[in-house]
């Protein structure tokens, strides 16, 4: 067996239902027996369902969340953070007002946005988070921000991917649980669930050629790209399905079972 399994949440382990289903649970701890370590390679911020499910995949090692801009463990214990400069920071802020776009920005705790919008509420509730309502620019000023996140519709995705700003890596993501919106994370440049994972192989002395991802977008290739054993989800973009050979079944058809269990059957290099 391999010793490590990433795992996006998004559309690989929470299905449709914003739920992540009983035998995706029974394929964890049977993975856990054997030994293997699980965490999470995610978007989502160390709160809320995303640490919650973060504690039951592995209560004792170091998870991803933040798009790799915050290492930390379920308990909220942060073993590495990447904050975005202050200046682009605000840069985002001020196109957020111009364009008046649904803009989340987190520190290694906090969600803040500068006003509330279906959009912003709907995602808030998806995954378990209550936003603080705050200046951002204060937000910026005095507390660390891990990462800014547009959150905005298919109408308006053009519209914010097309602003150059310095300093920034992007990428883009979706959820079966809040369809029809897009969320376009702006983490440091460099920093991506790549890099993270990188990171955290190290840290837990596994190589990554012996790690294994899952995921299901295009904001899991850099992950995806590093690992040994990539393995994308059944509802993944047809271009995601052709970039790699494992391809296994649908989220709301538990196809992140069939992943756990071939990294039990899969030898070390």
């Amino acid at each position: 067996m391999i010793p490590l399994v990433l795992l996006d949440l998004d559309g690989t382990v929470v299905g449709s239902d914003g739920q992540v289903k009983e035998c995706v649970w029974q394929a964890v701890e049977q993975a856990r027996e054997a030994g293997i370590k699980l965490a999470t390679c995610t978007g989502r911020p160390c709160s809320g369902i995303a640490q919650k499910v973060a504690q039951r995949l592995g209560p004792t090692n170091a998870h991803i969340f933040q798009n790799g801009a915050l290492i930390a463990f379920p308990d909220g214990e942060v073993q590495k953070v990447f904050a975005l400069k202050e200046a682009t920071t605000r840069t985002l802020i001020e196109h957020a007002r111009d364009l008046s776009a649904s803009l989340e920005i987190y520190t290694p705790s906090t969600l803040f946005v500068e006003r509330r919008t279906p959009l912003s509420d709907a995602h808030a509730k998806m995954i378990g988070v209550k936003p603080i309502v705050r200046d951002l620019i204060d937000v910026a000023k005095n507390e660390p921000v891990v990462r800014a996140q547009w959150v905005v519709s298919p109408e308006q995705l053009e519209l914010v991917t097309a602003l150059e700003v310095e300093g920034i890596q992007t990428g883009i993501a979706t959820s079966p649980a809040l369809k029809d919106t897009f969320f376009v994370s702006l983490t440091q440049k460099g920093v991506s669930k790549g890099s993270a994972a990188k990171h955290l192989a190290e840290s837990m002395k596994v190589d990554l050629a012996n790690v294994m991802g899952v995921g299901d977008s295009t904001g899991d290739m850099p992950m995806l790209d590093v690992v040994g054993h990539p393995v994308v989800m059944g509802n993944s973009p047809e271009a995601l399905k052709e970039r790699y050979d494992v391809v296994t079944g649908d989220v709301d058809d538990c196809g992140v079972v069939a992943a756990l269990t071939e990294a039990l059957s899969l030898k070390q290099v």
